[in-house]
């Protein structure tokens, strides 16, 4: 560990000298006993807010019986959530990821193929927005295009183009 650095953790963000205990609901309670509202919602991933006795209860439930099983086999709980999804909305499947960057990187995958089995593979660029951040694969890191997070990495994958924000 380097004398700057103050933890084993990788440092891919500027962390905050703060830390949570738990939660309730909305409210996050910090280790030194302060209370806040956590409009991140955990950077969008705890939409449903924390400690819900319902949740808490069906993730014991599950964790009962297995922590984990691979996606080669079947997972009836996935698939009855993934017809759940597809009848209420728009979509015919569902790819359940384990991170927004990996959605991020299914996301431009499908665009992919679908303009490549719609005979036009010439057609693989993705808009994106200058200064955006979509994650920290080597493709979500070409979308946004920030030098800050490219530095050092070689080559920027190939096929996004930036729109400037307006004013």
């Amino acid at each position: 560990m380097s004398g700057a650095q103050t933890s084993h953790l990788l440092p891919t963000t500027a962390r905050v000298d703060l830390a949570f205990d738990r939660g309730e609901g909305a409210w996050l309670l910090a280790t030194n006993g302060d209370r806040y509202l956590d409009f991140t919602s955990g950077v969008a991933v705890n939409a449903l807010g924390h400690a819900h006795p319902h949740l808490v209860e069906a993730i014991t439930e599950q964790a009962k019986k297995l922590w984990h099983v691979s996606n080669l086999y079947r997972i009836p709980e996935s698939e009855r959530l993934a017809a759940r999804l597809c009848a209420a909305s728009f979509a015919d499947v569902v790819f359940f990821g384990n991170s927004g960057a990996e959605a991020m990187e299914c996301a431009i995958k499908m665009a992919r193929k679908y303009q490549s089995a719609s005979g036009k593979p010439e057609r693989f660029r993705i808009i994106t927005y200058e200064g955006a951040f979509h994650g920290r694969t080597l493709a979500t890191l070409a979308a946004g295009g920030q030098k800050k997070y490219l530095e050092g990495f070689g080559p920027v994958s190939r096929g996004s183009t930036r729109c400037v924000r307006g004013s």
